[in-house]
C-alpha cells in the first residue's frame, strides 16, 4: 500500500505559511546544480593556488551558467590555464582573436585531452591558432563546430594534420568549401591518428569530394566520416565513390540530406555497398527506390551491413547511359570547369597561357597536358571536368587543341563571362526589392526540379 503524508494545522494561517515554505524550497535539479557549482568553484580555487595566481572574479561569478563570456578579459596564460583546469568545454565563450591566441599559448604546456571551442565565432584569420590546436601533442578530441571557418588561409590547417595526434575532430556547421575543403582533405592524406571526422553542414560539393576521394585512397586510419548536408549531388558522389572503393578502414559514412534523387540510389548507393568495406551507411531524410531495397537485402545475406533511409519510392532506376548523360550537364558543377581553367590564366595573354600549358612544344594541347596543368596548380579535377574543357575548345573534334582553337575559345569564354556577370547583376537588382518567394516543384516521375516565381 502506498503511504501518504497527513498533516494537521491549527489554523488557516499556519497552512498558508507551510505552502509558502514549500514553494520557496529548491527543486532537486536546483540542488544538484548548486552542488556542482560549489565543486567547480573549489576546483577553480585549487587550480589558481596551483598556478600561484588570484581568482578572476569575472569568471568565478559565471561558473555554473550555460554561457560564459571570456571576451575582452585581458587574461594571461596562467589565468586561462586555471580556467581550462575547471571547464574543458569553452564553447559559446567568444574566444576568438587575441583571446584564442592566449588560450593556445596556455595549452602548449598543459596535458588537456578534450577541448570544445564551438560557437566562438572563430574565423579564417584564426586558422594559425586552429592549426596549433590540431597539432597539440596530448589533445585527442577537438570540437570546432558552429564557427565561421571558410575558404581563406587554410594552408596552416592542412600542414598541421601531418603531426597531429587527434582521434576525434568536429568541423561541422562552418562554411568550409572550395579551397578550404581541398586543403583539409589534402592534410588528412598524411594524418596517422584521426578516427572520427565530422564535416557535416559545410559545402564540400564536387571539388571537396574529388579531394576527399584522393584522401580516402591513401588514408588507412579513418573509421567514421560525416558528410551530412554538403551539397553532394550525383557527380560529386561518383567522384567520392572512386576513393571509397579503394579504402579498407572506413566503416561508417553519413550522407544524409544531400541532393541524390531516388532514381540514382540503386546505381550509386548500391555501388557503395558492393565495392566498399562500409558496414553502416546513413541516409536520413533521403528516399531510395525499390530496386535499392532489393539489392540491400541481397548484400545483407553475404555480410553485416546497416543502412538508414527515409522510405522507398516506386521510382525506376536510371540506366548507366542516361545517368552518364545527366551528370555531364554543365549546371551540375559547383564551379564551371571552363571558369576554373580561365581562372588559372590570371592576367596572362591567351598565347602565353597556351605556351605555358604546352610543355612538349608541339603547338598542340592534349588531355594529359590539361591534367598536368591542374595538378601543378594544386586543383583536384576529375575526368568529367577535363572532358568538358576539351569538348568546348576542340572545334574540329580531333581530340587536340591547336593555337587558333585556343584563341577562339578564349574569345568565346570572355563573352560568356560578361553575359554571366550581367545576368547576376540583373538578378541581384531584382531580388533586392522583390517580395516574391521561389517555389520548388518536383516532377513525380522524373524527380527533376522546376523553380518558378510565385507571383
Amino acid at each position: 500500500m502506498e503511504k501518504k503524508e497527513c498533516r494537521m494545522f491549527r489554523s488557516d494561517t499556519a497552512y498558508l505559511l507551510y505552502l509558502r515554505q514549500q514553494k520557496s524550497l529548491p527543486s532537486k535539479e536546483e540542488i544538484k546544480r548548486q552542488t556542482e557549482k560549489k565543486k567547480d568553484i573549489l576546483l577553480y580555487k585549487g587550480a589558481c593556488q596551483k598556478c600561484g595566481i588570484s581568482c578572476v572574479s569575472r569568471f568565478k561569478h559565471q561558473i555554473g551558467s550555460t554561457d560564459i563570456d571570456l571576451s575582452n578579459s585581458c587574461l594571461n596564460k596562467l589565468e586561462l590555464l586555471a580556467i581550462l583546469y575547471t571547464i574543458k568545454n569553452i564553447s559559446k565563450c567568444l574566444v576568438h582573436g587575441e583571446i584564442l591566441k592566449t588560450i593556445v599559448a596556455a595549452l602548449l604546456t598543459s596535458q588537456v585531452r578534450t577541448l570544445d571551442v564551438g560557437k566562438n565565432n572563430i574565423q579564417d584569420r584564426d586558422n594559425k591558432m586552429v592549426a596549433l590546436l590540431i597539432n597539440h601533442k596530448t589533445l585527442k578530441e577537438l570540437y570546432l563546430s558552429h564557427n565561421k571557418l571558410e575558404t581563406r588561409n587554410t594552408r596552416p590547417i592542412e600542414l598541421s594534420f601531418a603531426s597531429s595526434s587527434l582521434e576525434i575532430l568536429d568541423l561541422s556547421w562552418n562554411c568550409i568549401r572550395f579551397t578550404g575543403a581541398v586543403d583539409i582533405s589534402r592534410g588528412l592524406m598524411r594524418n596517422k591518428s584521426l578516427l572520427r571526422l565530422n564535416l557535416s553542414w559545410n559545402g564540400f560539393g564536387f571539388e571537396g569530394c574529388v579531394a576527399l576521394a584522393e584522401m580516402l585512397k591513401s588514408n588507412n586510419i579513418l573509421t567514421e566520416l560525416d558528410l551530412t548536408n554538403n551539397r553532394i549531388h550525383p557527380p560529386a558522389l561518383i567522384a567520392l565513390i572512386r576513393g571509397l572503393a579503394q579504402n579498407k578502414t572506413l566503416k561508417l559514412l553519413n550522407l544524409s540530406l544531400n541532393p541524390i534523387p531516388a532514381s540514382y540510389s540503386c546505381i550509386l548507393f548500391g555501388n557503395i555497398l558492393q565495392n566498399t568495406s562500409l558496414n553502416h551507411l546513413i541516409l536520413k531524410k533521403m528516399v531510395v527506390n525499390g530496386e535499392f531495397v532489393e539489392l540491400l537485402r541481397n548484400v545483407q545475406q553475404t555480410r553485416d551491413v546497416q543502412v538508414e533511409f527515409e522510405k522507398p519510392l516506386p521510382v525506376p532506376s536510371l540506366d548507366h547511359q542516361t545517368m552518364t548523360n545527366q551528370v555531364r550537364a554543365p549546371w551540375l558543377f559547383n564551379l564551371d570547369p571552363l571558369a576554373l581553367l580561365f581562372m588559372l590564366k590570371e592576367k596572362n595573354r591567351a598565347q602565353d597561357f597556351f605556351n605555358k600549358i604546352n610543355r612538349d612544344g608541339d603547338n598542340v594541347l592534349s588531355y594529359d597536358e590539361f591534367k598536368e596543368l591542374f595538378k601543378r596548380a594544386g586543383v583536384p579535377v576529375s575526368q568529367l571536368v577535363l572532358d568538358k574543357i576539351i569538348e568546348f575548345l576542340d572545334k574540329n573534334k580531333d581530340g587536340s587543341i591547336d593555337l587558333s582553337e585556343f584563341l577562339d575559345g578564349d574569345k568565346r569564354m570572355k563573352k560568356i563571362t560578361r553575359g554571366h556577370a550581367k545576368e547576376n547583376l540583373r538578378r541581384e537588382s531584382y531580388t533586392k526589392y522583390s517580395r516574391s518567394f521561389r517555389k520548388a516543384k518536383i516532377d513525380a516521375k522524373t524527380f527533376r526540379l522546376d523553380i518558378e516565381s510565385n507571383q
